[in-house]
């Protein structure tokens, strides 16, 4: 019976085999790749406000009426409303990396239009909440109070967007998997989406009744992102 394999040929290759061709990594997208650079660009040119911001954003945690103090100060929400800006930037390129906004009909388009798509969905987030403020009795430009409300969601998310970052860094420098990083930044939103709520719903109580208050929030907070959510299950 050895004698059968004595005439075989090996066809095998002599090479060592390389690492199997996979889909492209995220940071080799020339599009997200620059996408990083400019935010970061502009972060460092706001990091100095960012950090004298700091203090009436931390205010704000505690406090809901630290939201309307910090929209007293014209100088400071002006300041906030441009790092507020940056942070969604910041924020549309964390929902893409790692996946917070990912419909179906996003996955299968090209890597370079996959950002545009996640930004597209959050801009029009944002653009439906203002239209369905503009609506409103809160419509007004004038009033603090209406612009408290119009802007308290920025405090939040200047806030979740440093978290965020934090974390990001933690995790890919002690590798966490990718599942279990969008399971944390998850939660990150989560949380501070409920906060948001929550001081919004008492900014509206100090004048409003309760009844009133939900209605408000349902109509003009929890409706726009009950709507990405729902576009992102497609």
């Amino acid at each position: 019976m050895p004698d059968l394999f004595k005439e075989g040929v090996l066809n095998m290759s002599t090479e060592p085999l390389g690492p199997s061709a996979g889909a492209p990594l995220w940071e080799e997208c020339a599009v997200n790749h620059w996408a990083v650079v400019l935010v970061l660009v502009f972060f460092v040119l706001e990091l100095a406000d960012l950090i004298r911001l700091y203090p009436d954003l931390l205010r704000c945690l505690g406090r809901w009426k630290g939201n309307l103090d910090l929209e007293h100060s014209v100088s400071k929400a002006r300041t906030r409303n441009t790092i507020a800006l940056v942070s969604g930037l910041a924020m549309c390129l964390v929902a893409d990396r790692w996946g917070l906004v990912a419909p179906s009909f996003k996955l299968v388009l090209p890597a370079e239009w996959q950002l545009a798509v996640t930004s597209g969905l959050i801009v029009g987030t944002v653009l439906l909440r203002r239209l369905l403020y503009l609506g409103s009795s809160f419509r007004s430009l004038t009033s603090e109070f209406s612009q408290t409300l119009r802007h308290t969601i920025y405090n939040y998310l200047i806030l979740l967007v440093s978290l965020m970052l934090v974390s990001v860094v933690l995790m890919v420098a002690l590798k966490v998997p990718d599942t279990a990083a969008r399971a944390v930044l998850y939660v990150e939103a989560a949380l501070f989406y409920v906060i948001h709520l929550v001081r919004t719903g008492q900014i509206l109580r100090s004048r409003f009744g309760t009844l009133a208050t939900i209605l408000y929030l349902c109509a003009l907070e929890i409706l726009p992102v009950g709507i990405l959510i729902f576009a992102c299950t497609l």
